[in-house]
C-alpha cells in the first residue's frame, strides 16, 4: 500500500514538474495576431455581416451521422442471423438517407 502511495505521489511530482517546465520554457508572443481568436480561415478582423455558407454545417453534420452509423457496424462483428438481419436494416436505413440527401440537393459542394 506504501509503495502505491509513493508512486502515486511521484506521478503527481513529476506531472506538476514538467507543467512548469513546460510553461518556463515555452515561448510567450503577446502579438496581435497570437491573442486573437482564430476561426478556421476566416479573418476576424473586419466585417460581421460575412455569412457563413451552410453548405459546410450540413456537411459537417452528414460526416458526423455517417461516421456514428460506421462506428455502430463495429458492433455487428457477431455471426448469427439477427445481427445478420440488423446490419442490412441499417444499411437499408444509411442507403435511404444517403438517397434523401441527393435527392434533396443536401450534396451539392457549390457555395
Amino acid at each position: 500500500m506504501l509503495v502505491l502511495i509513493m508512486v502515486l505521489l511521484f506521478t503527481l511530482v513529476l506531472l506538476l514538474a514538467f507543467y512548469v517546465i513546460n510553461f518556463v520554457l515555452s515561448i510567450k508572443d503577446m502579438g496581435k495576431n497570437k491573442i486573437s481568436a482564430f476561426e478556421c480561415g476566416f479573418v476576424s478582423v473586419g466585417k460581421i455581416q460575412n455569412s457563413f455558407s451552410i453548405h459546410f454545417f450540413i456537411m459537417m453534420l452528414m460526416f458526423v451521422i455517417f461516421d456514428l452509423e460506421i462506428v455502430m457496424f463495429l458492433g455487428i462483428l457477431v455471426s448469427d442471423l439477427s445481427s445478420y438481419v440488423s446490419f442490412l436494416l441499417k444499411i437499408f436505413f444509411i442507403l435511404g438517407g444517403f438517397y434523401m440527401e441527393w435527392w434533396y440537393g443536401k450534396l451539392v459542394w457549390v457555395i
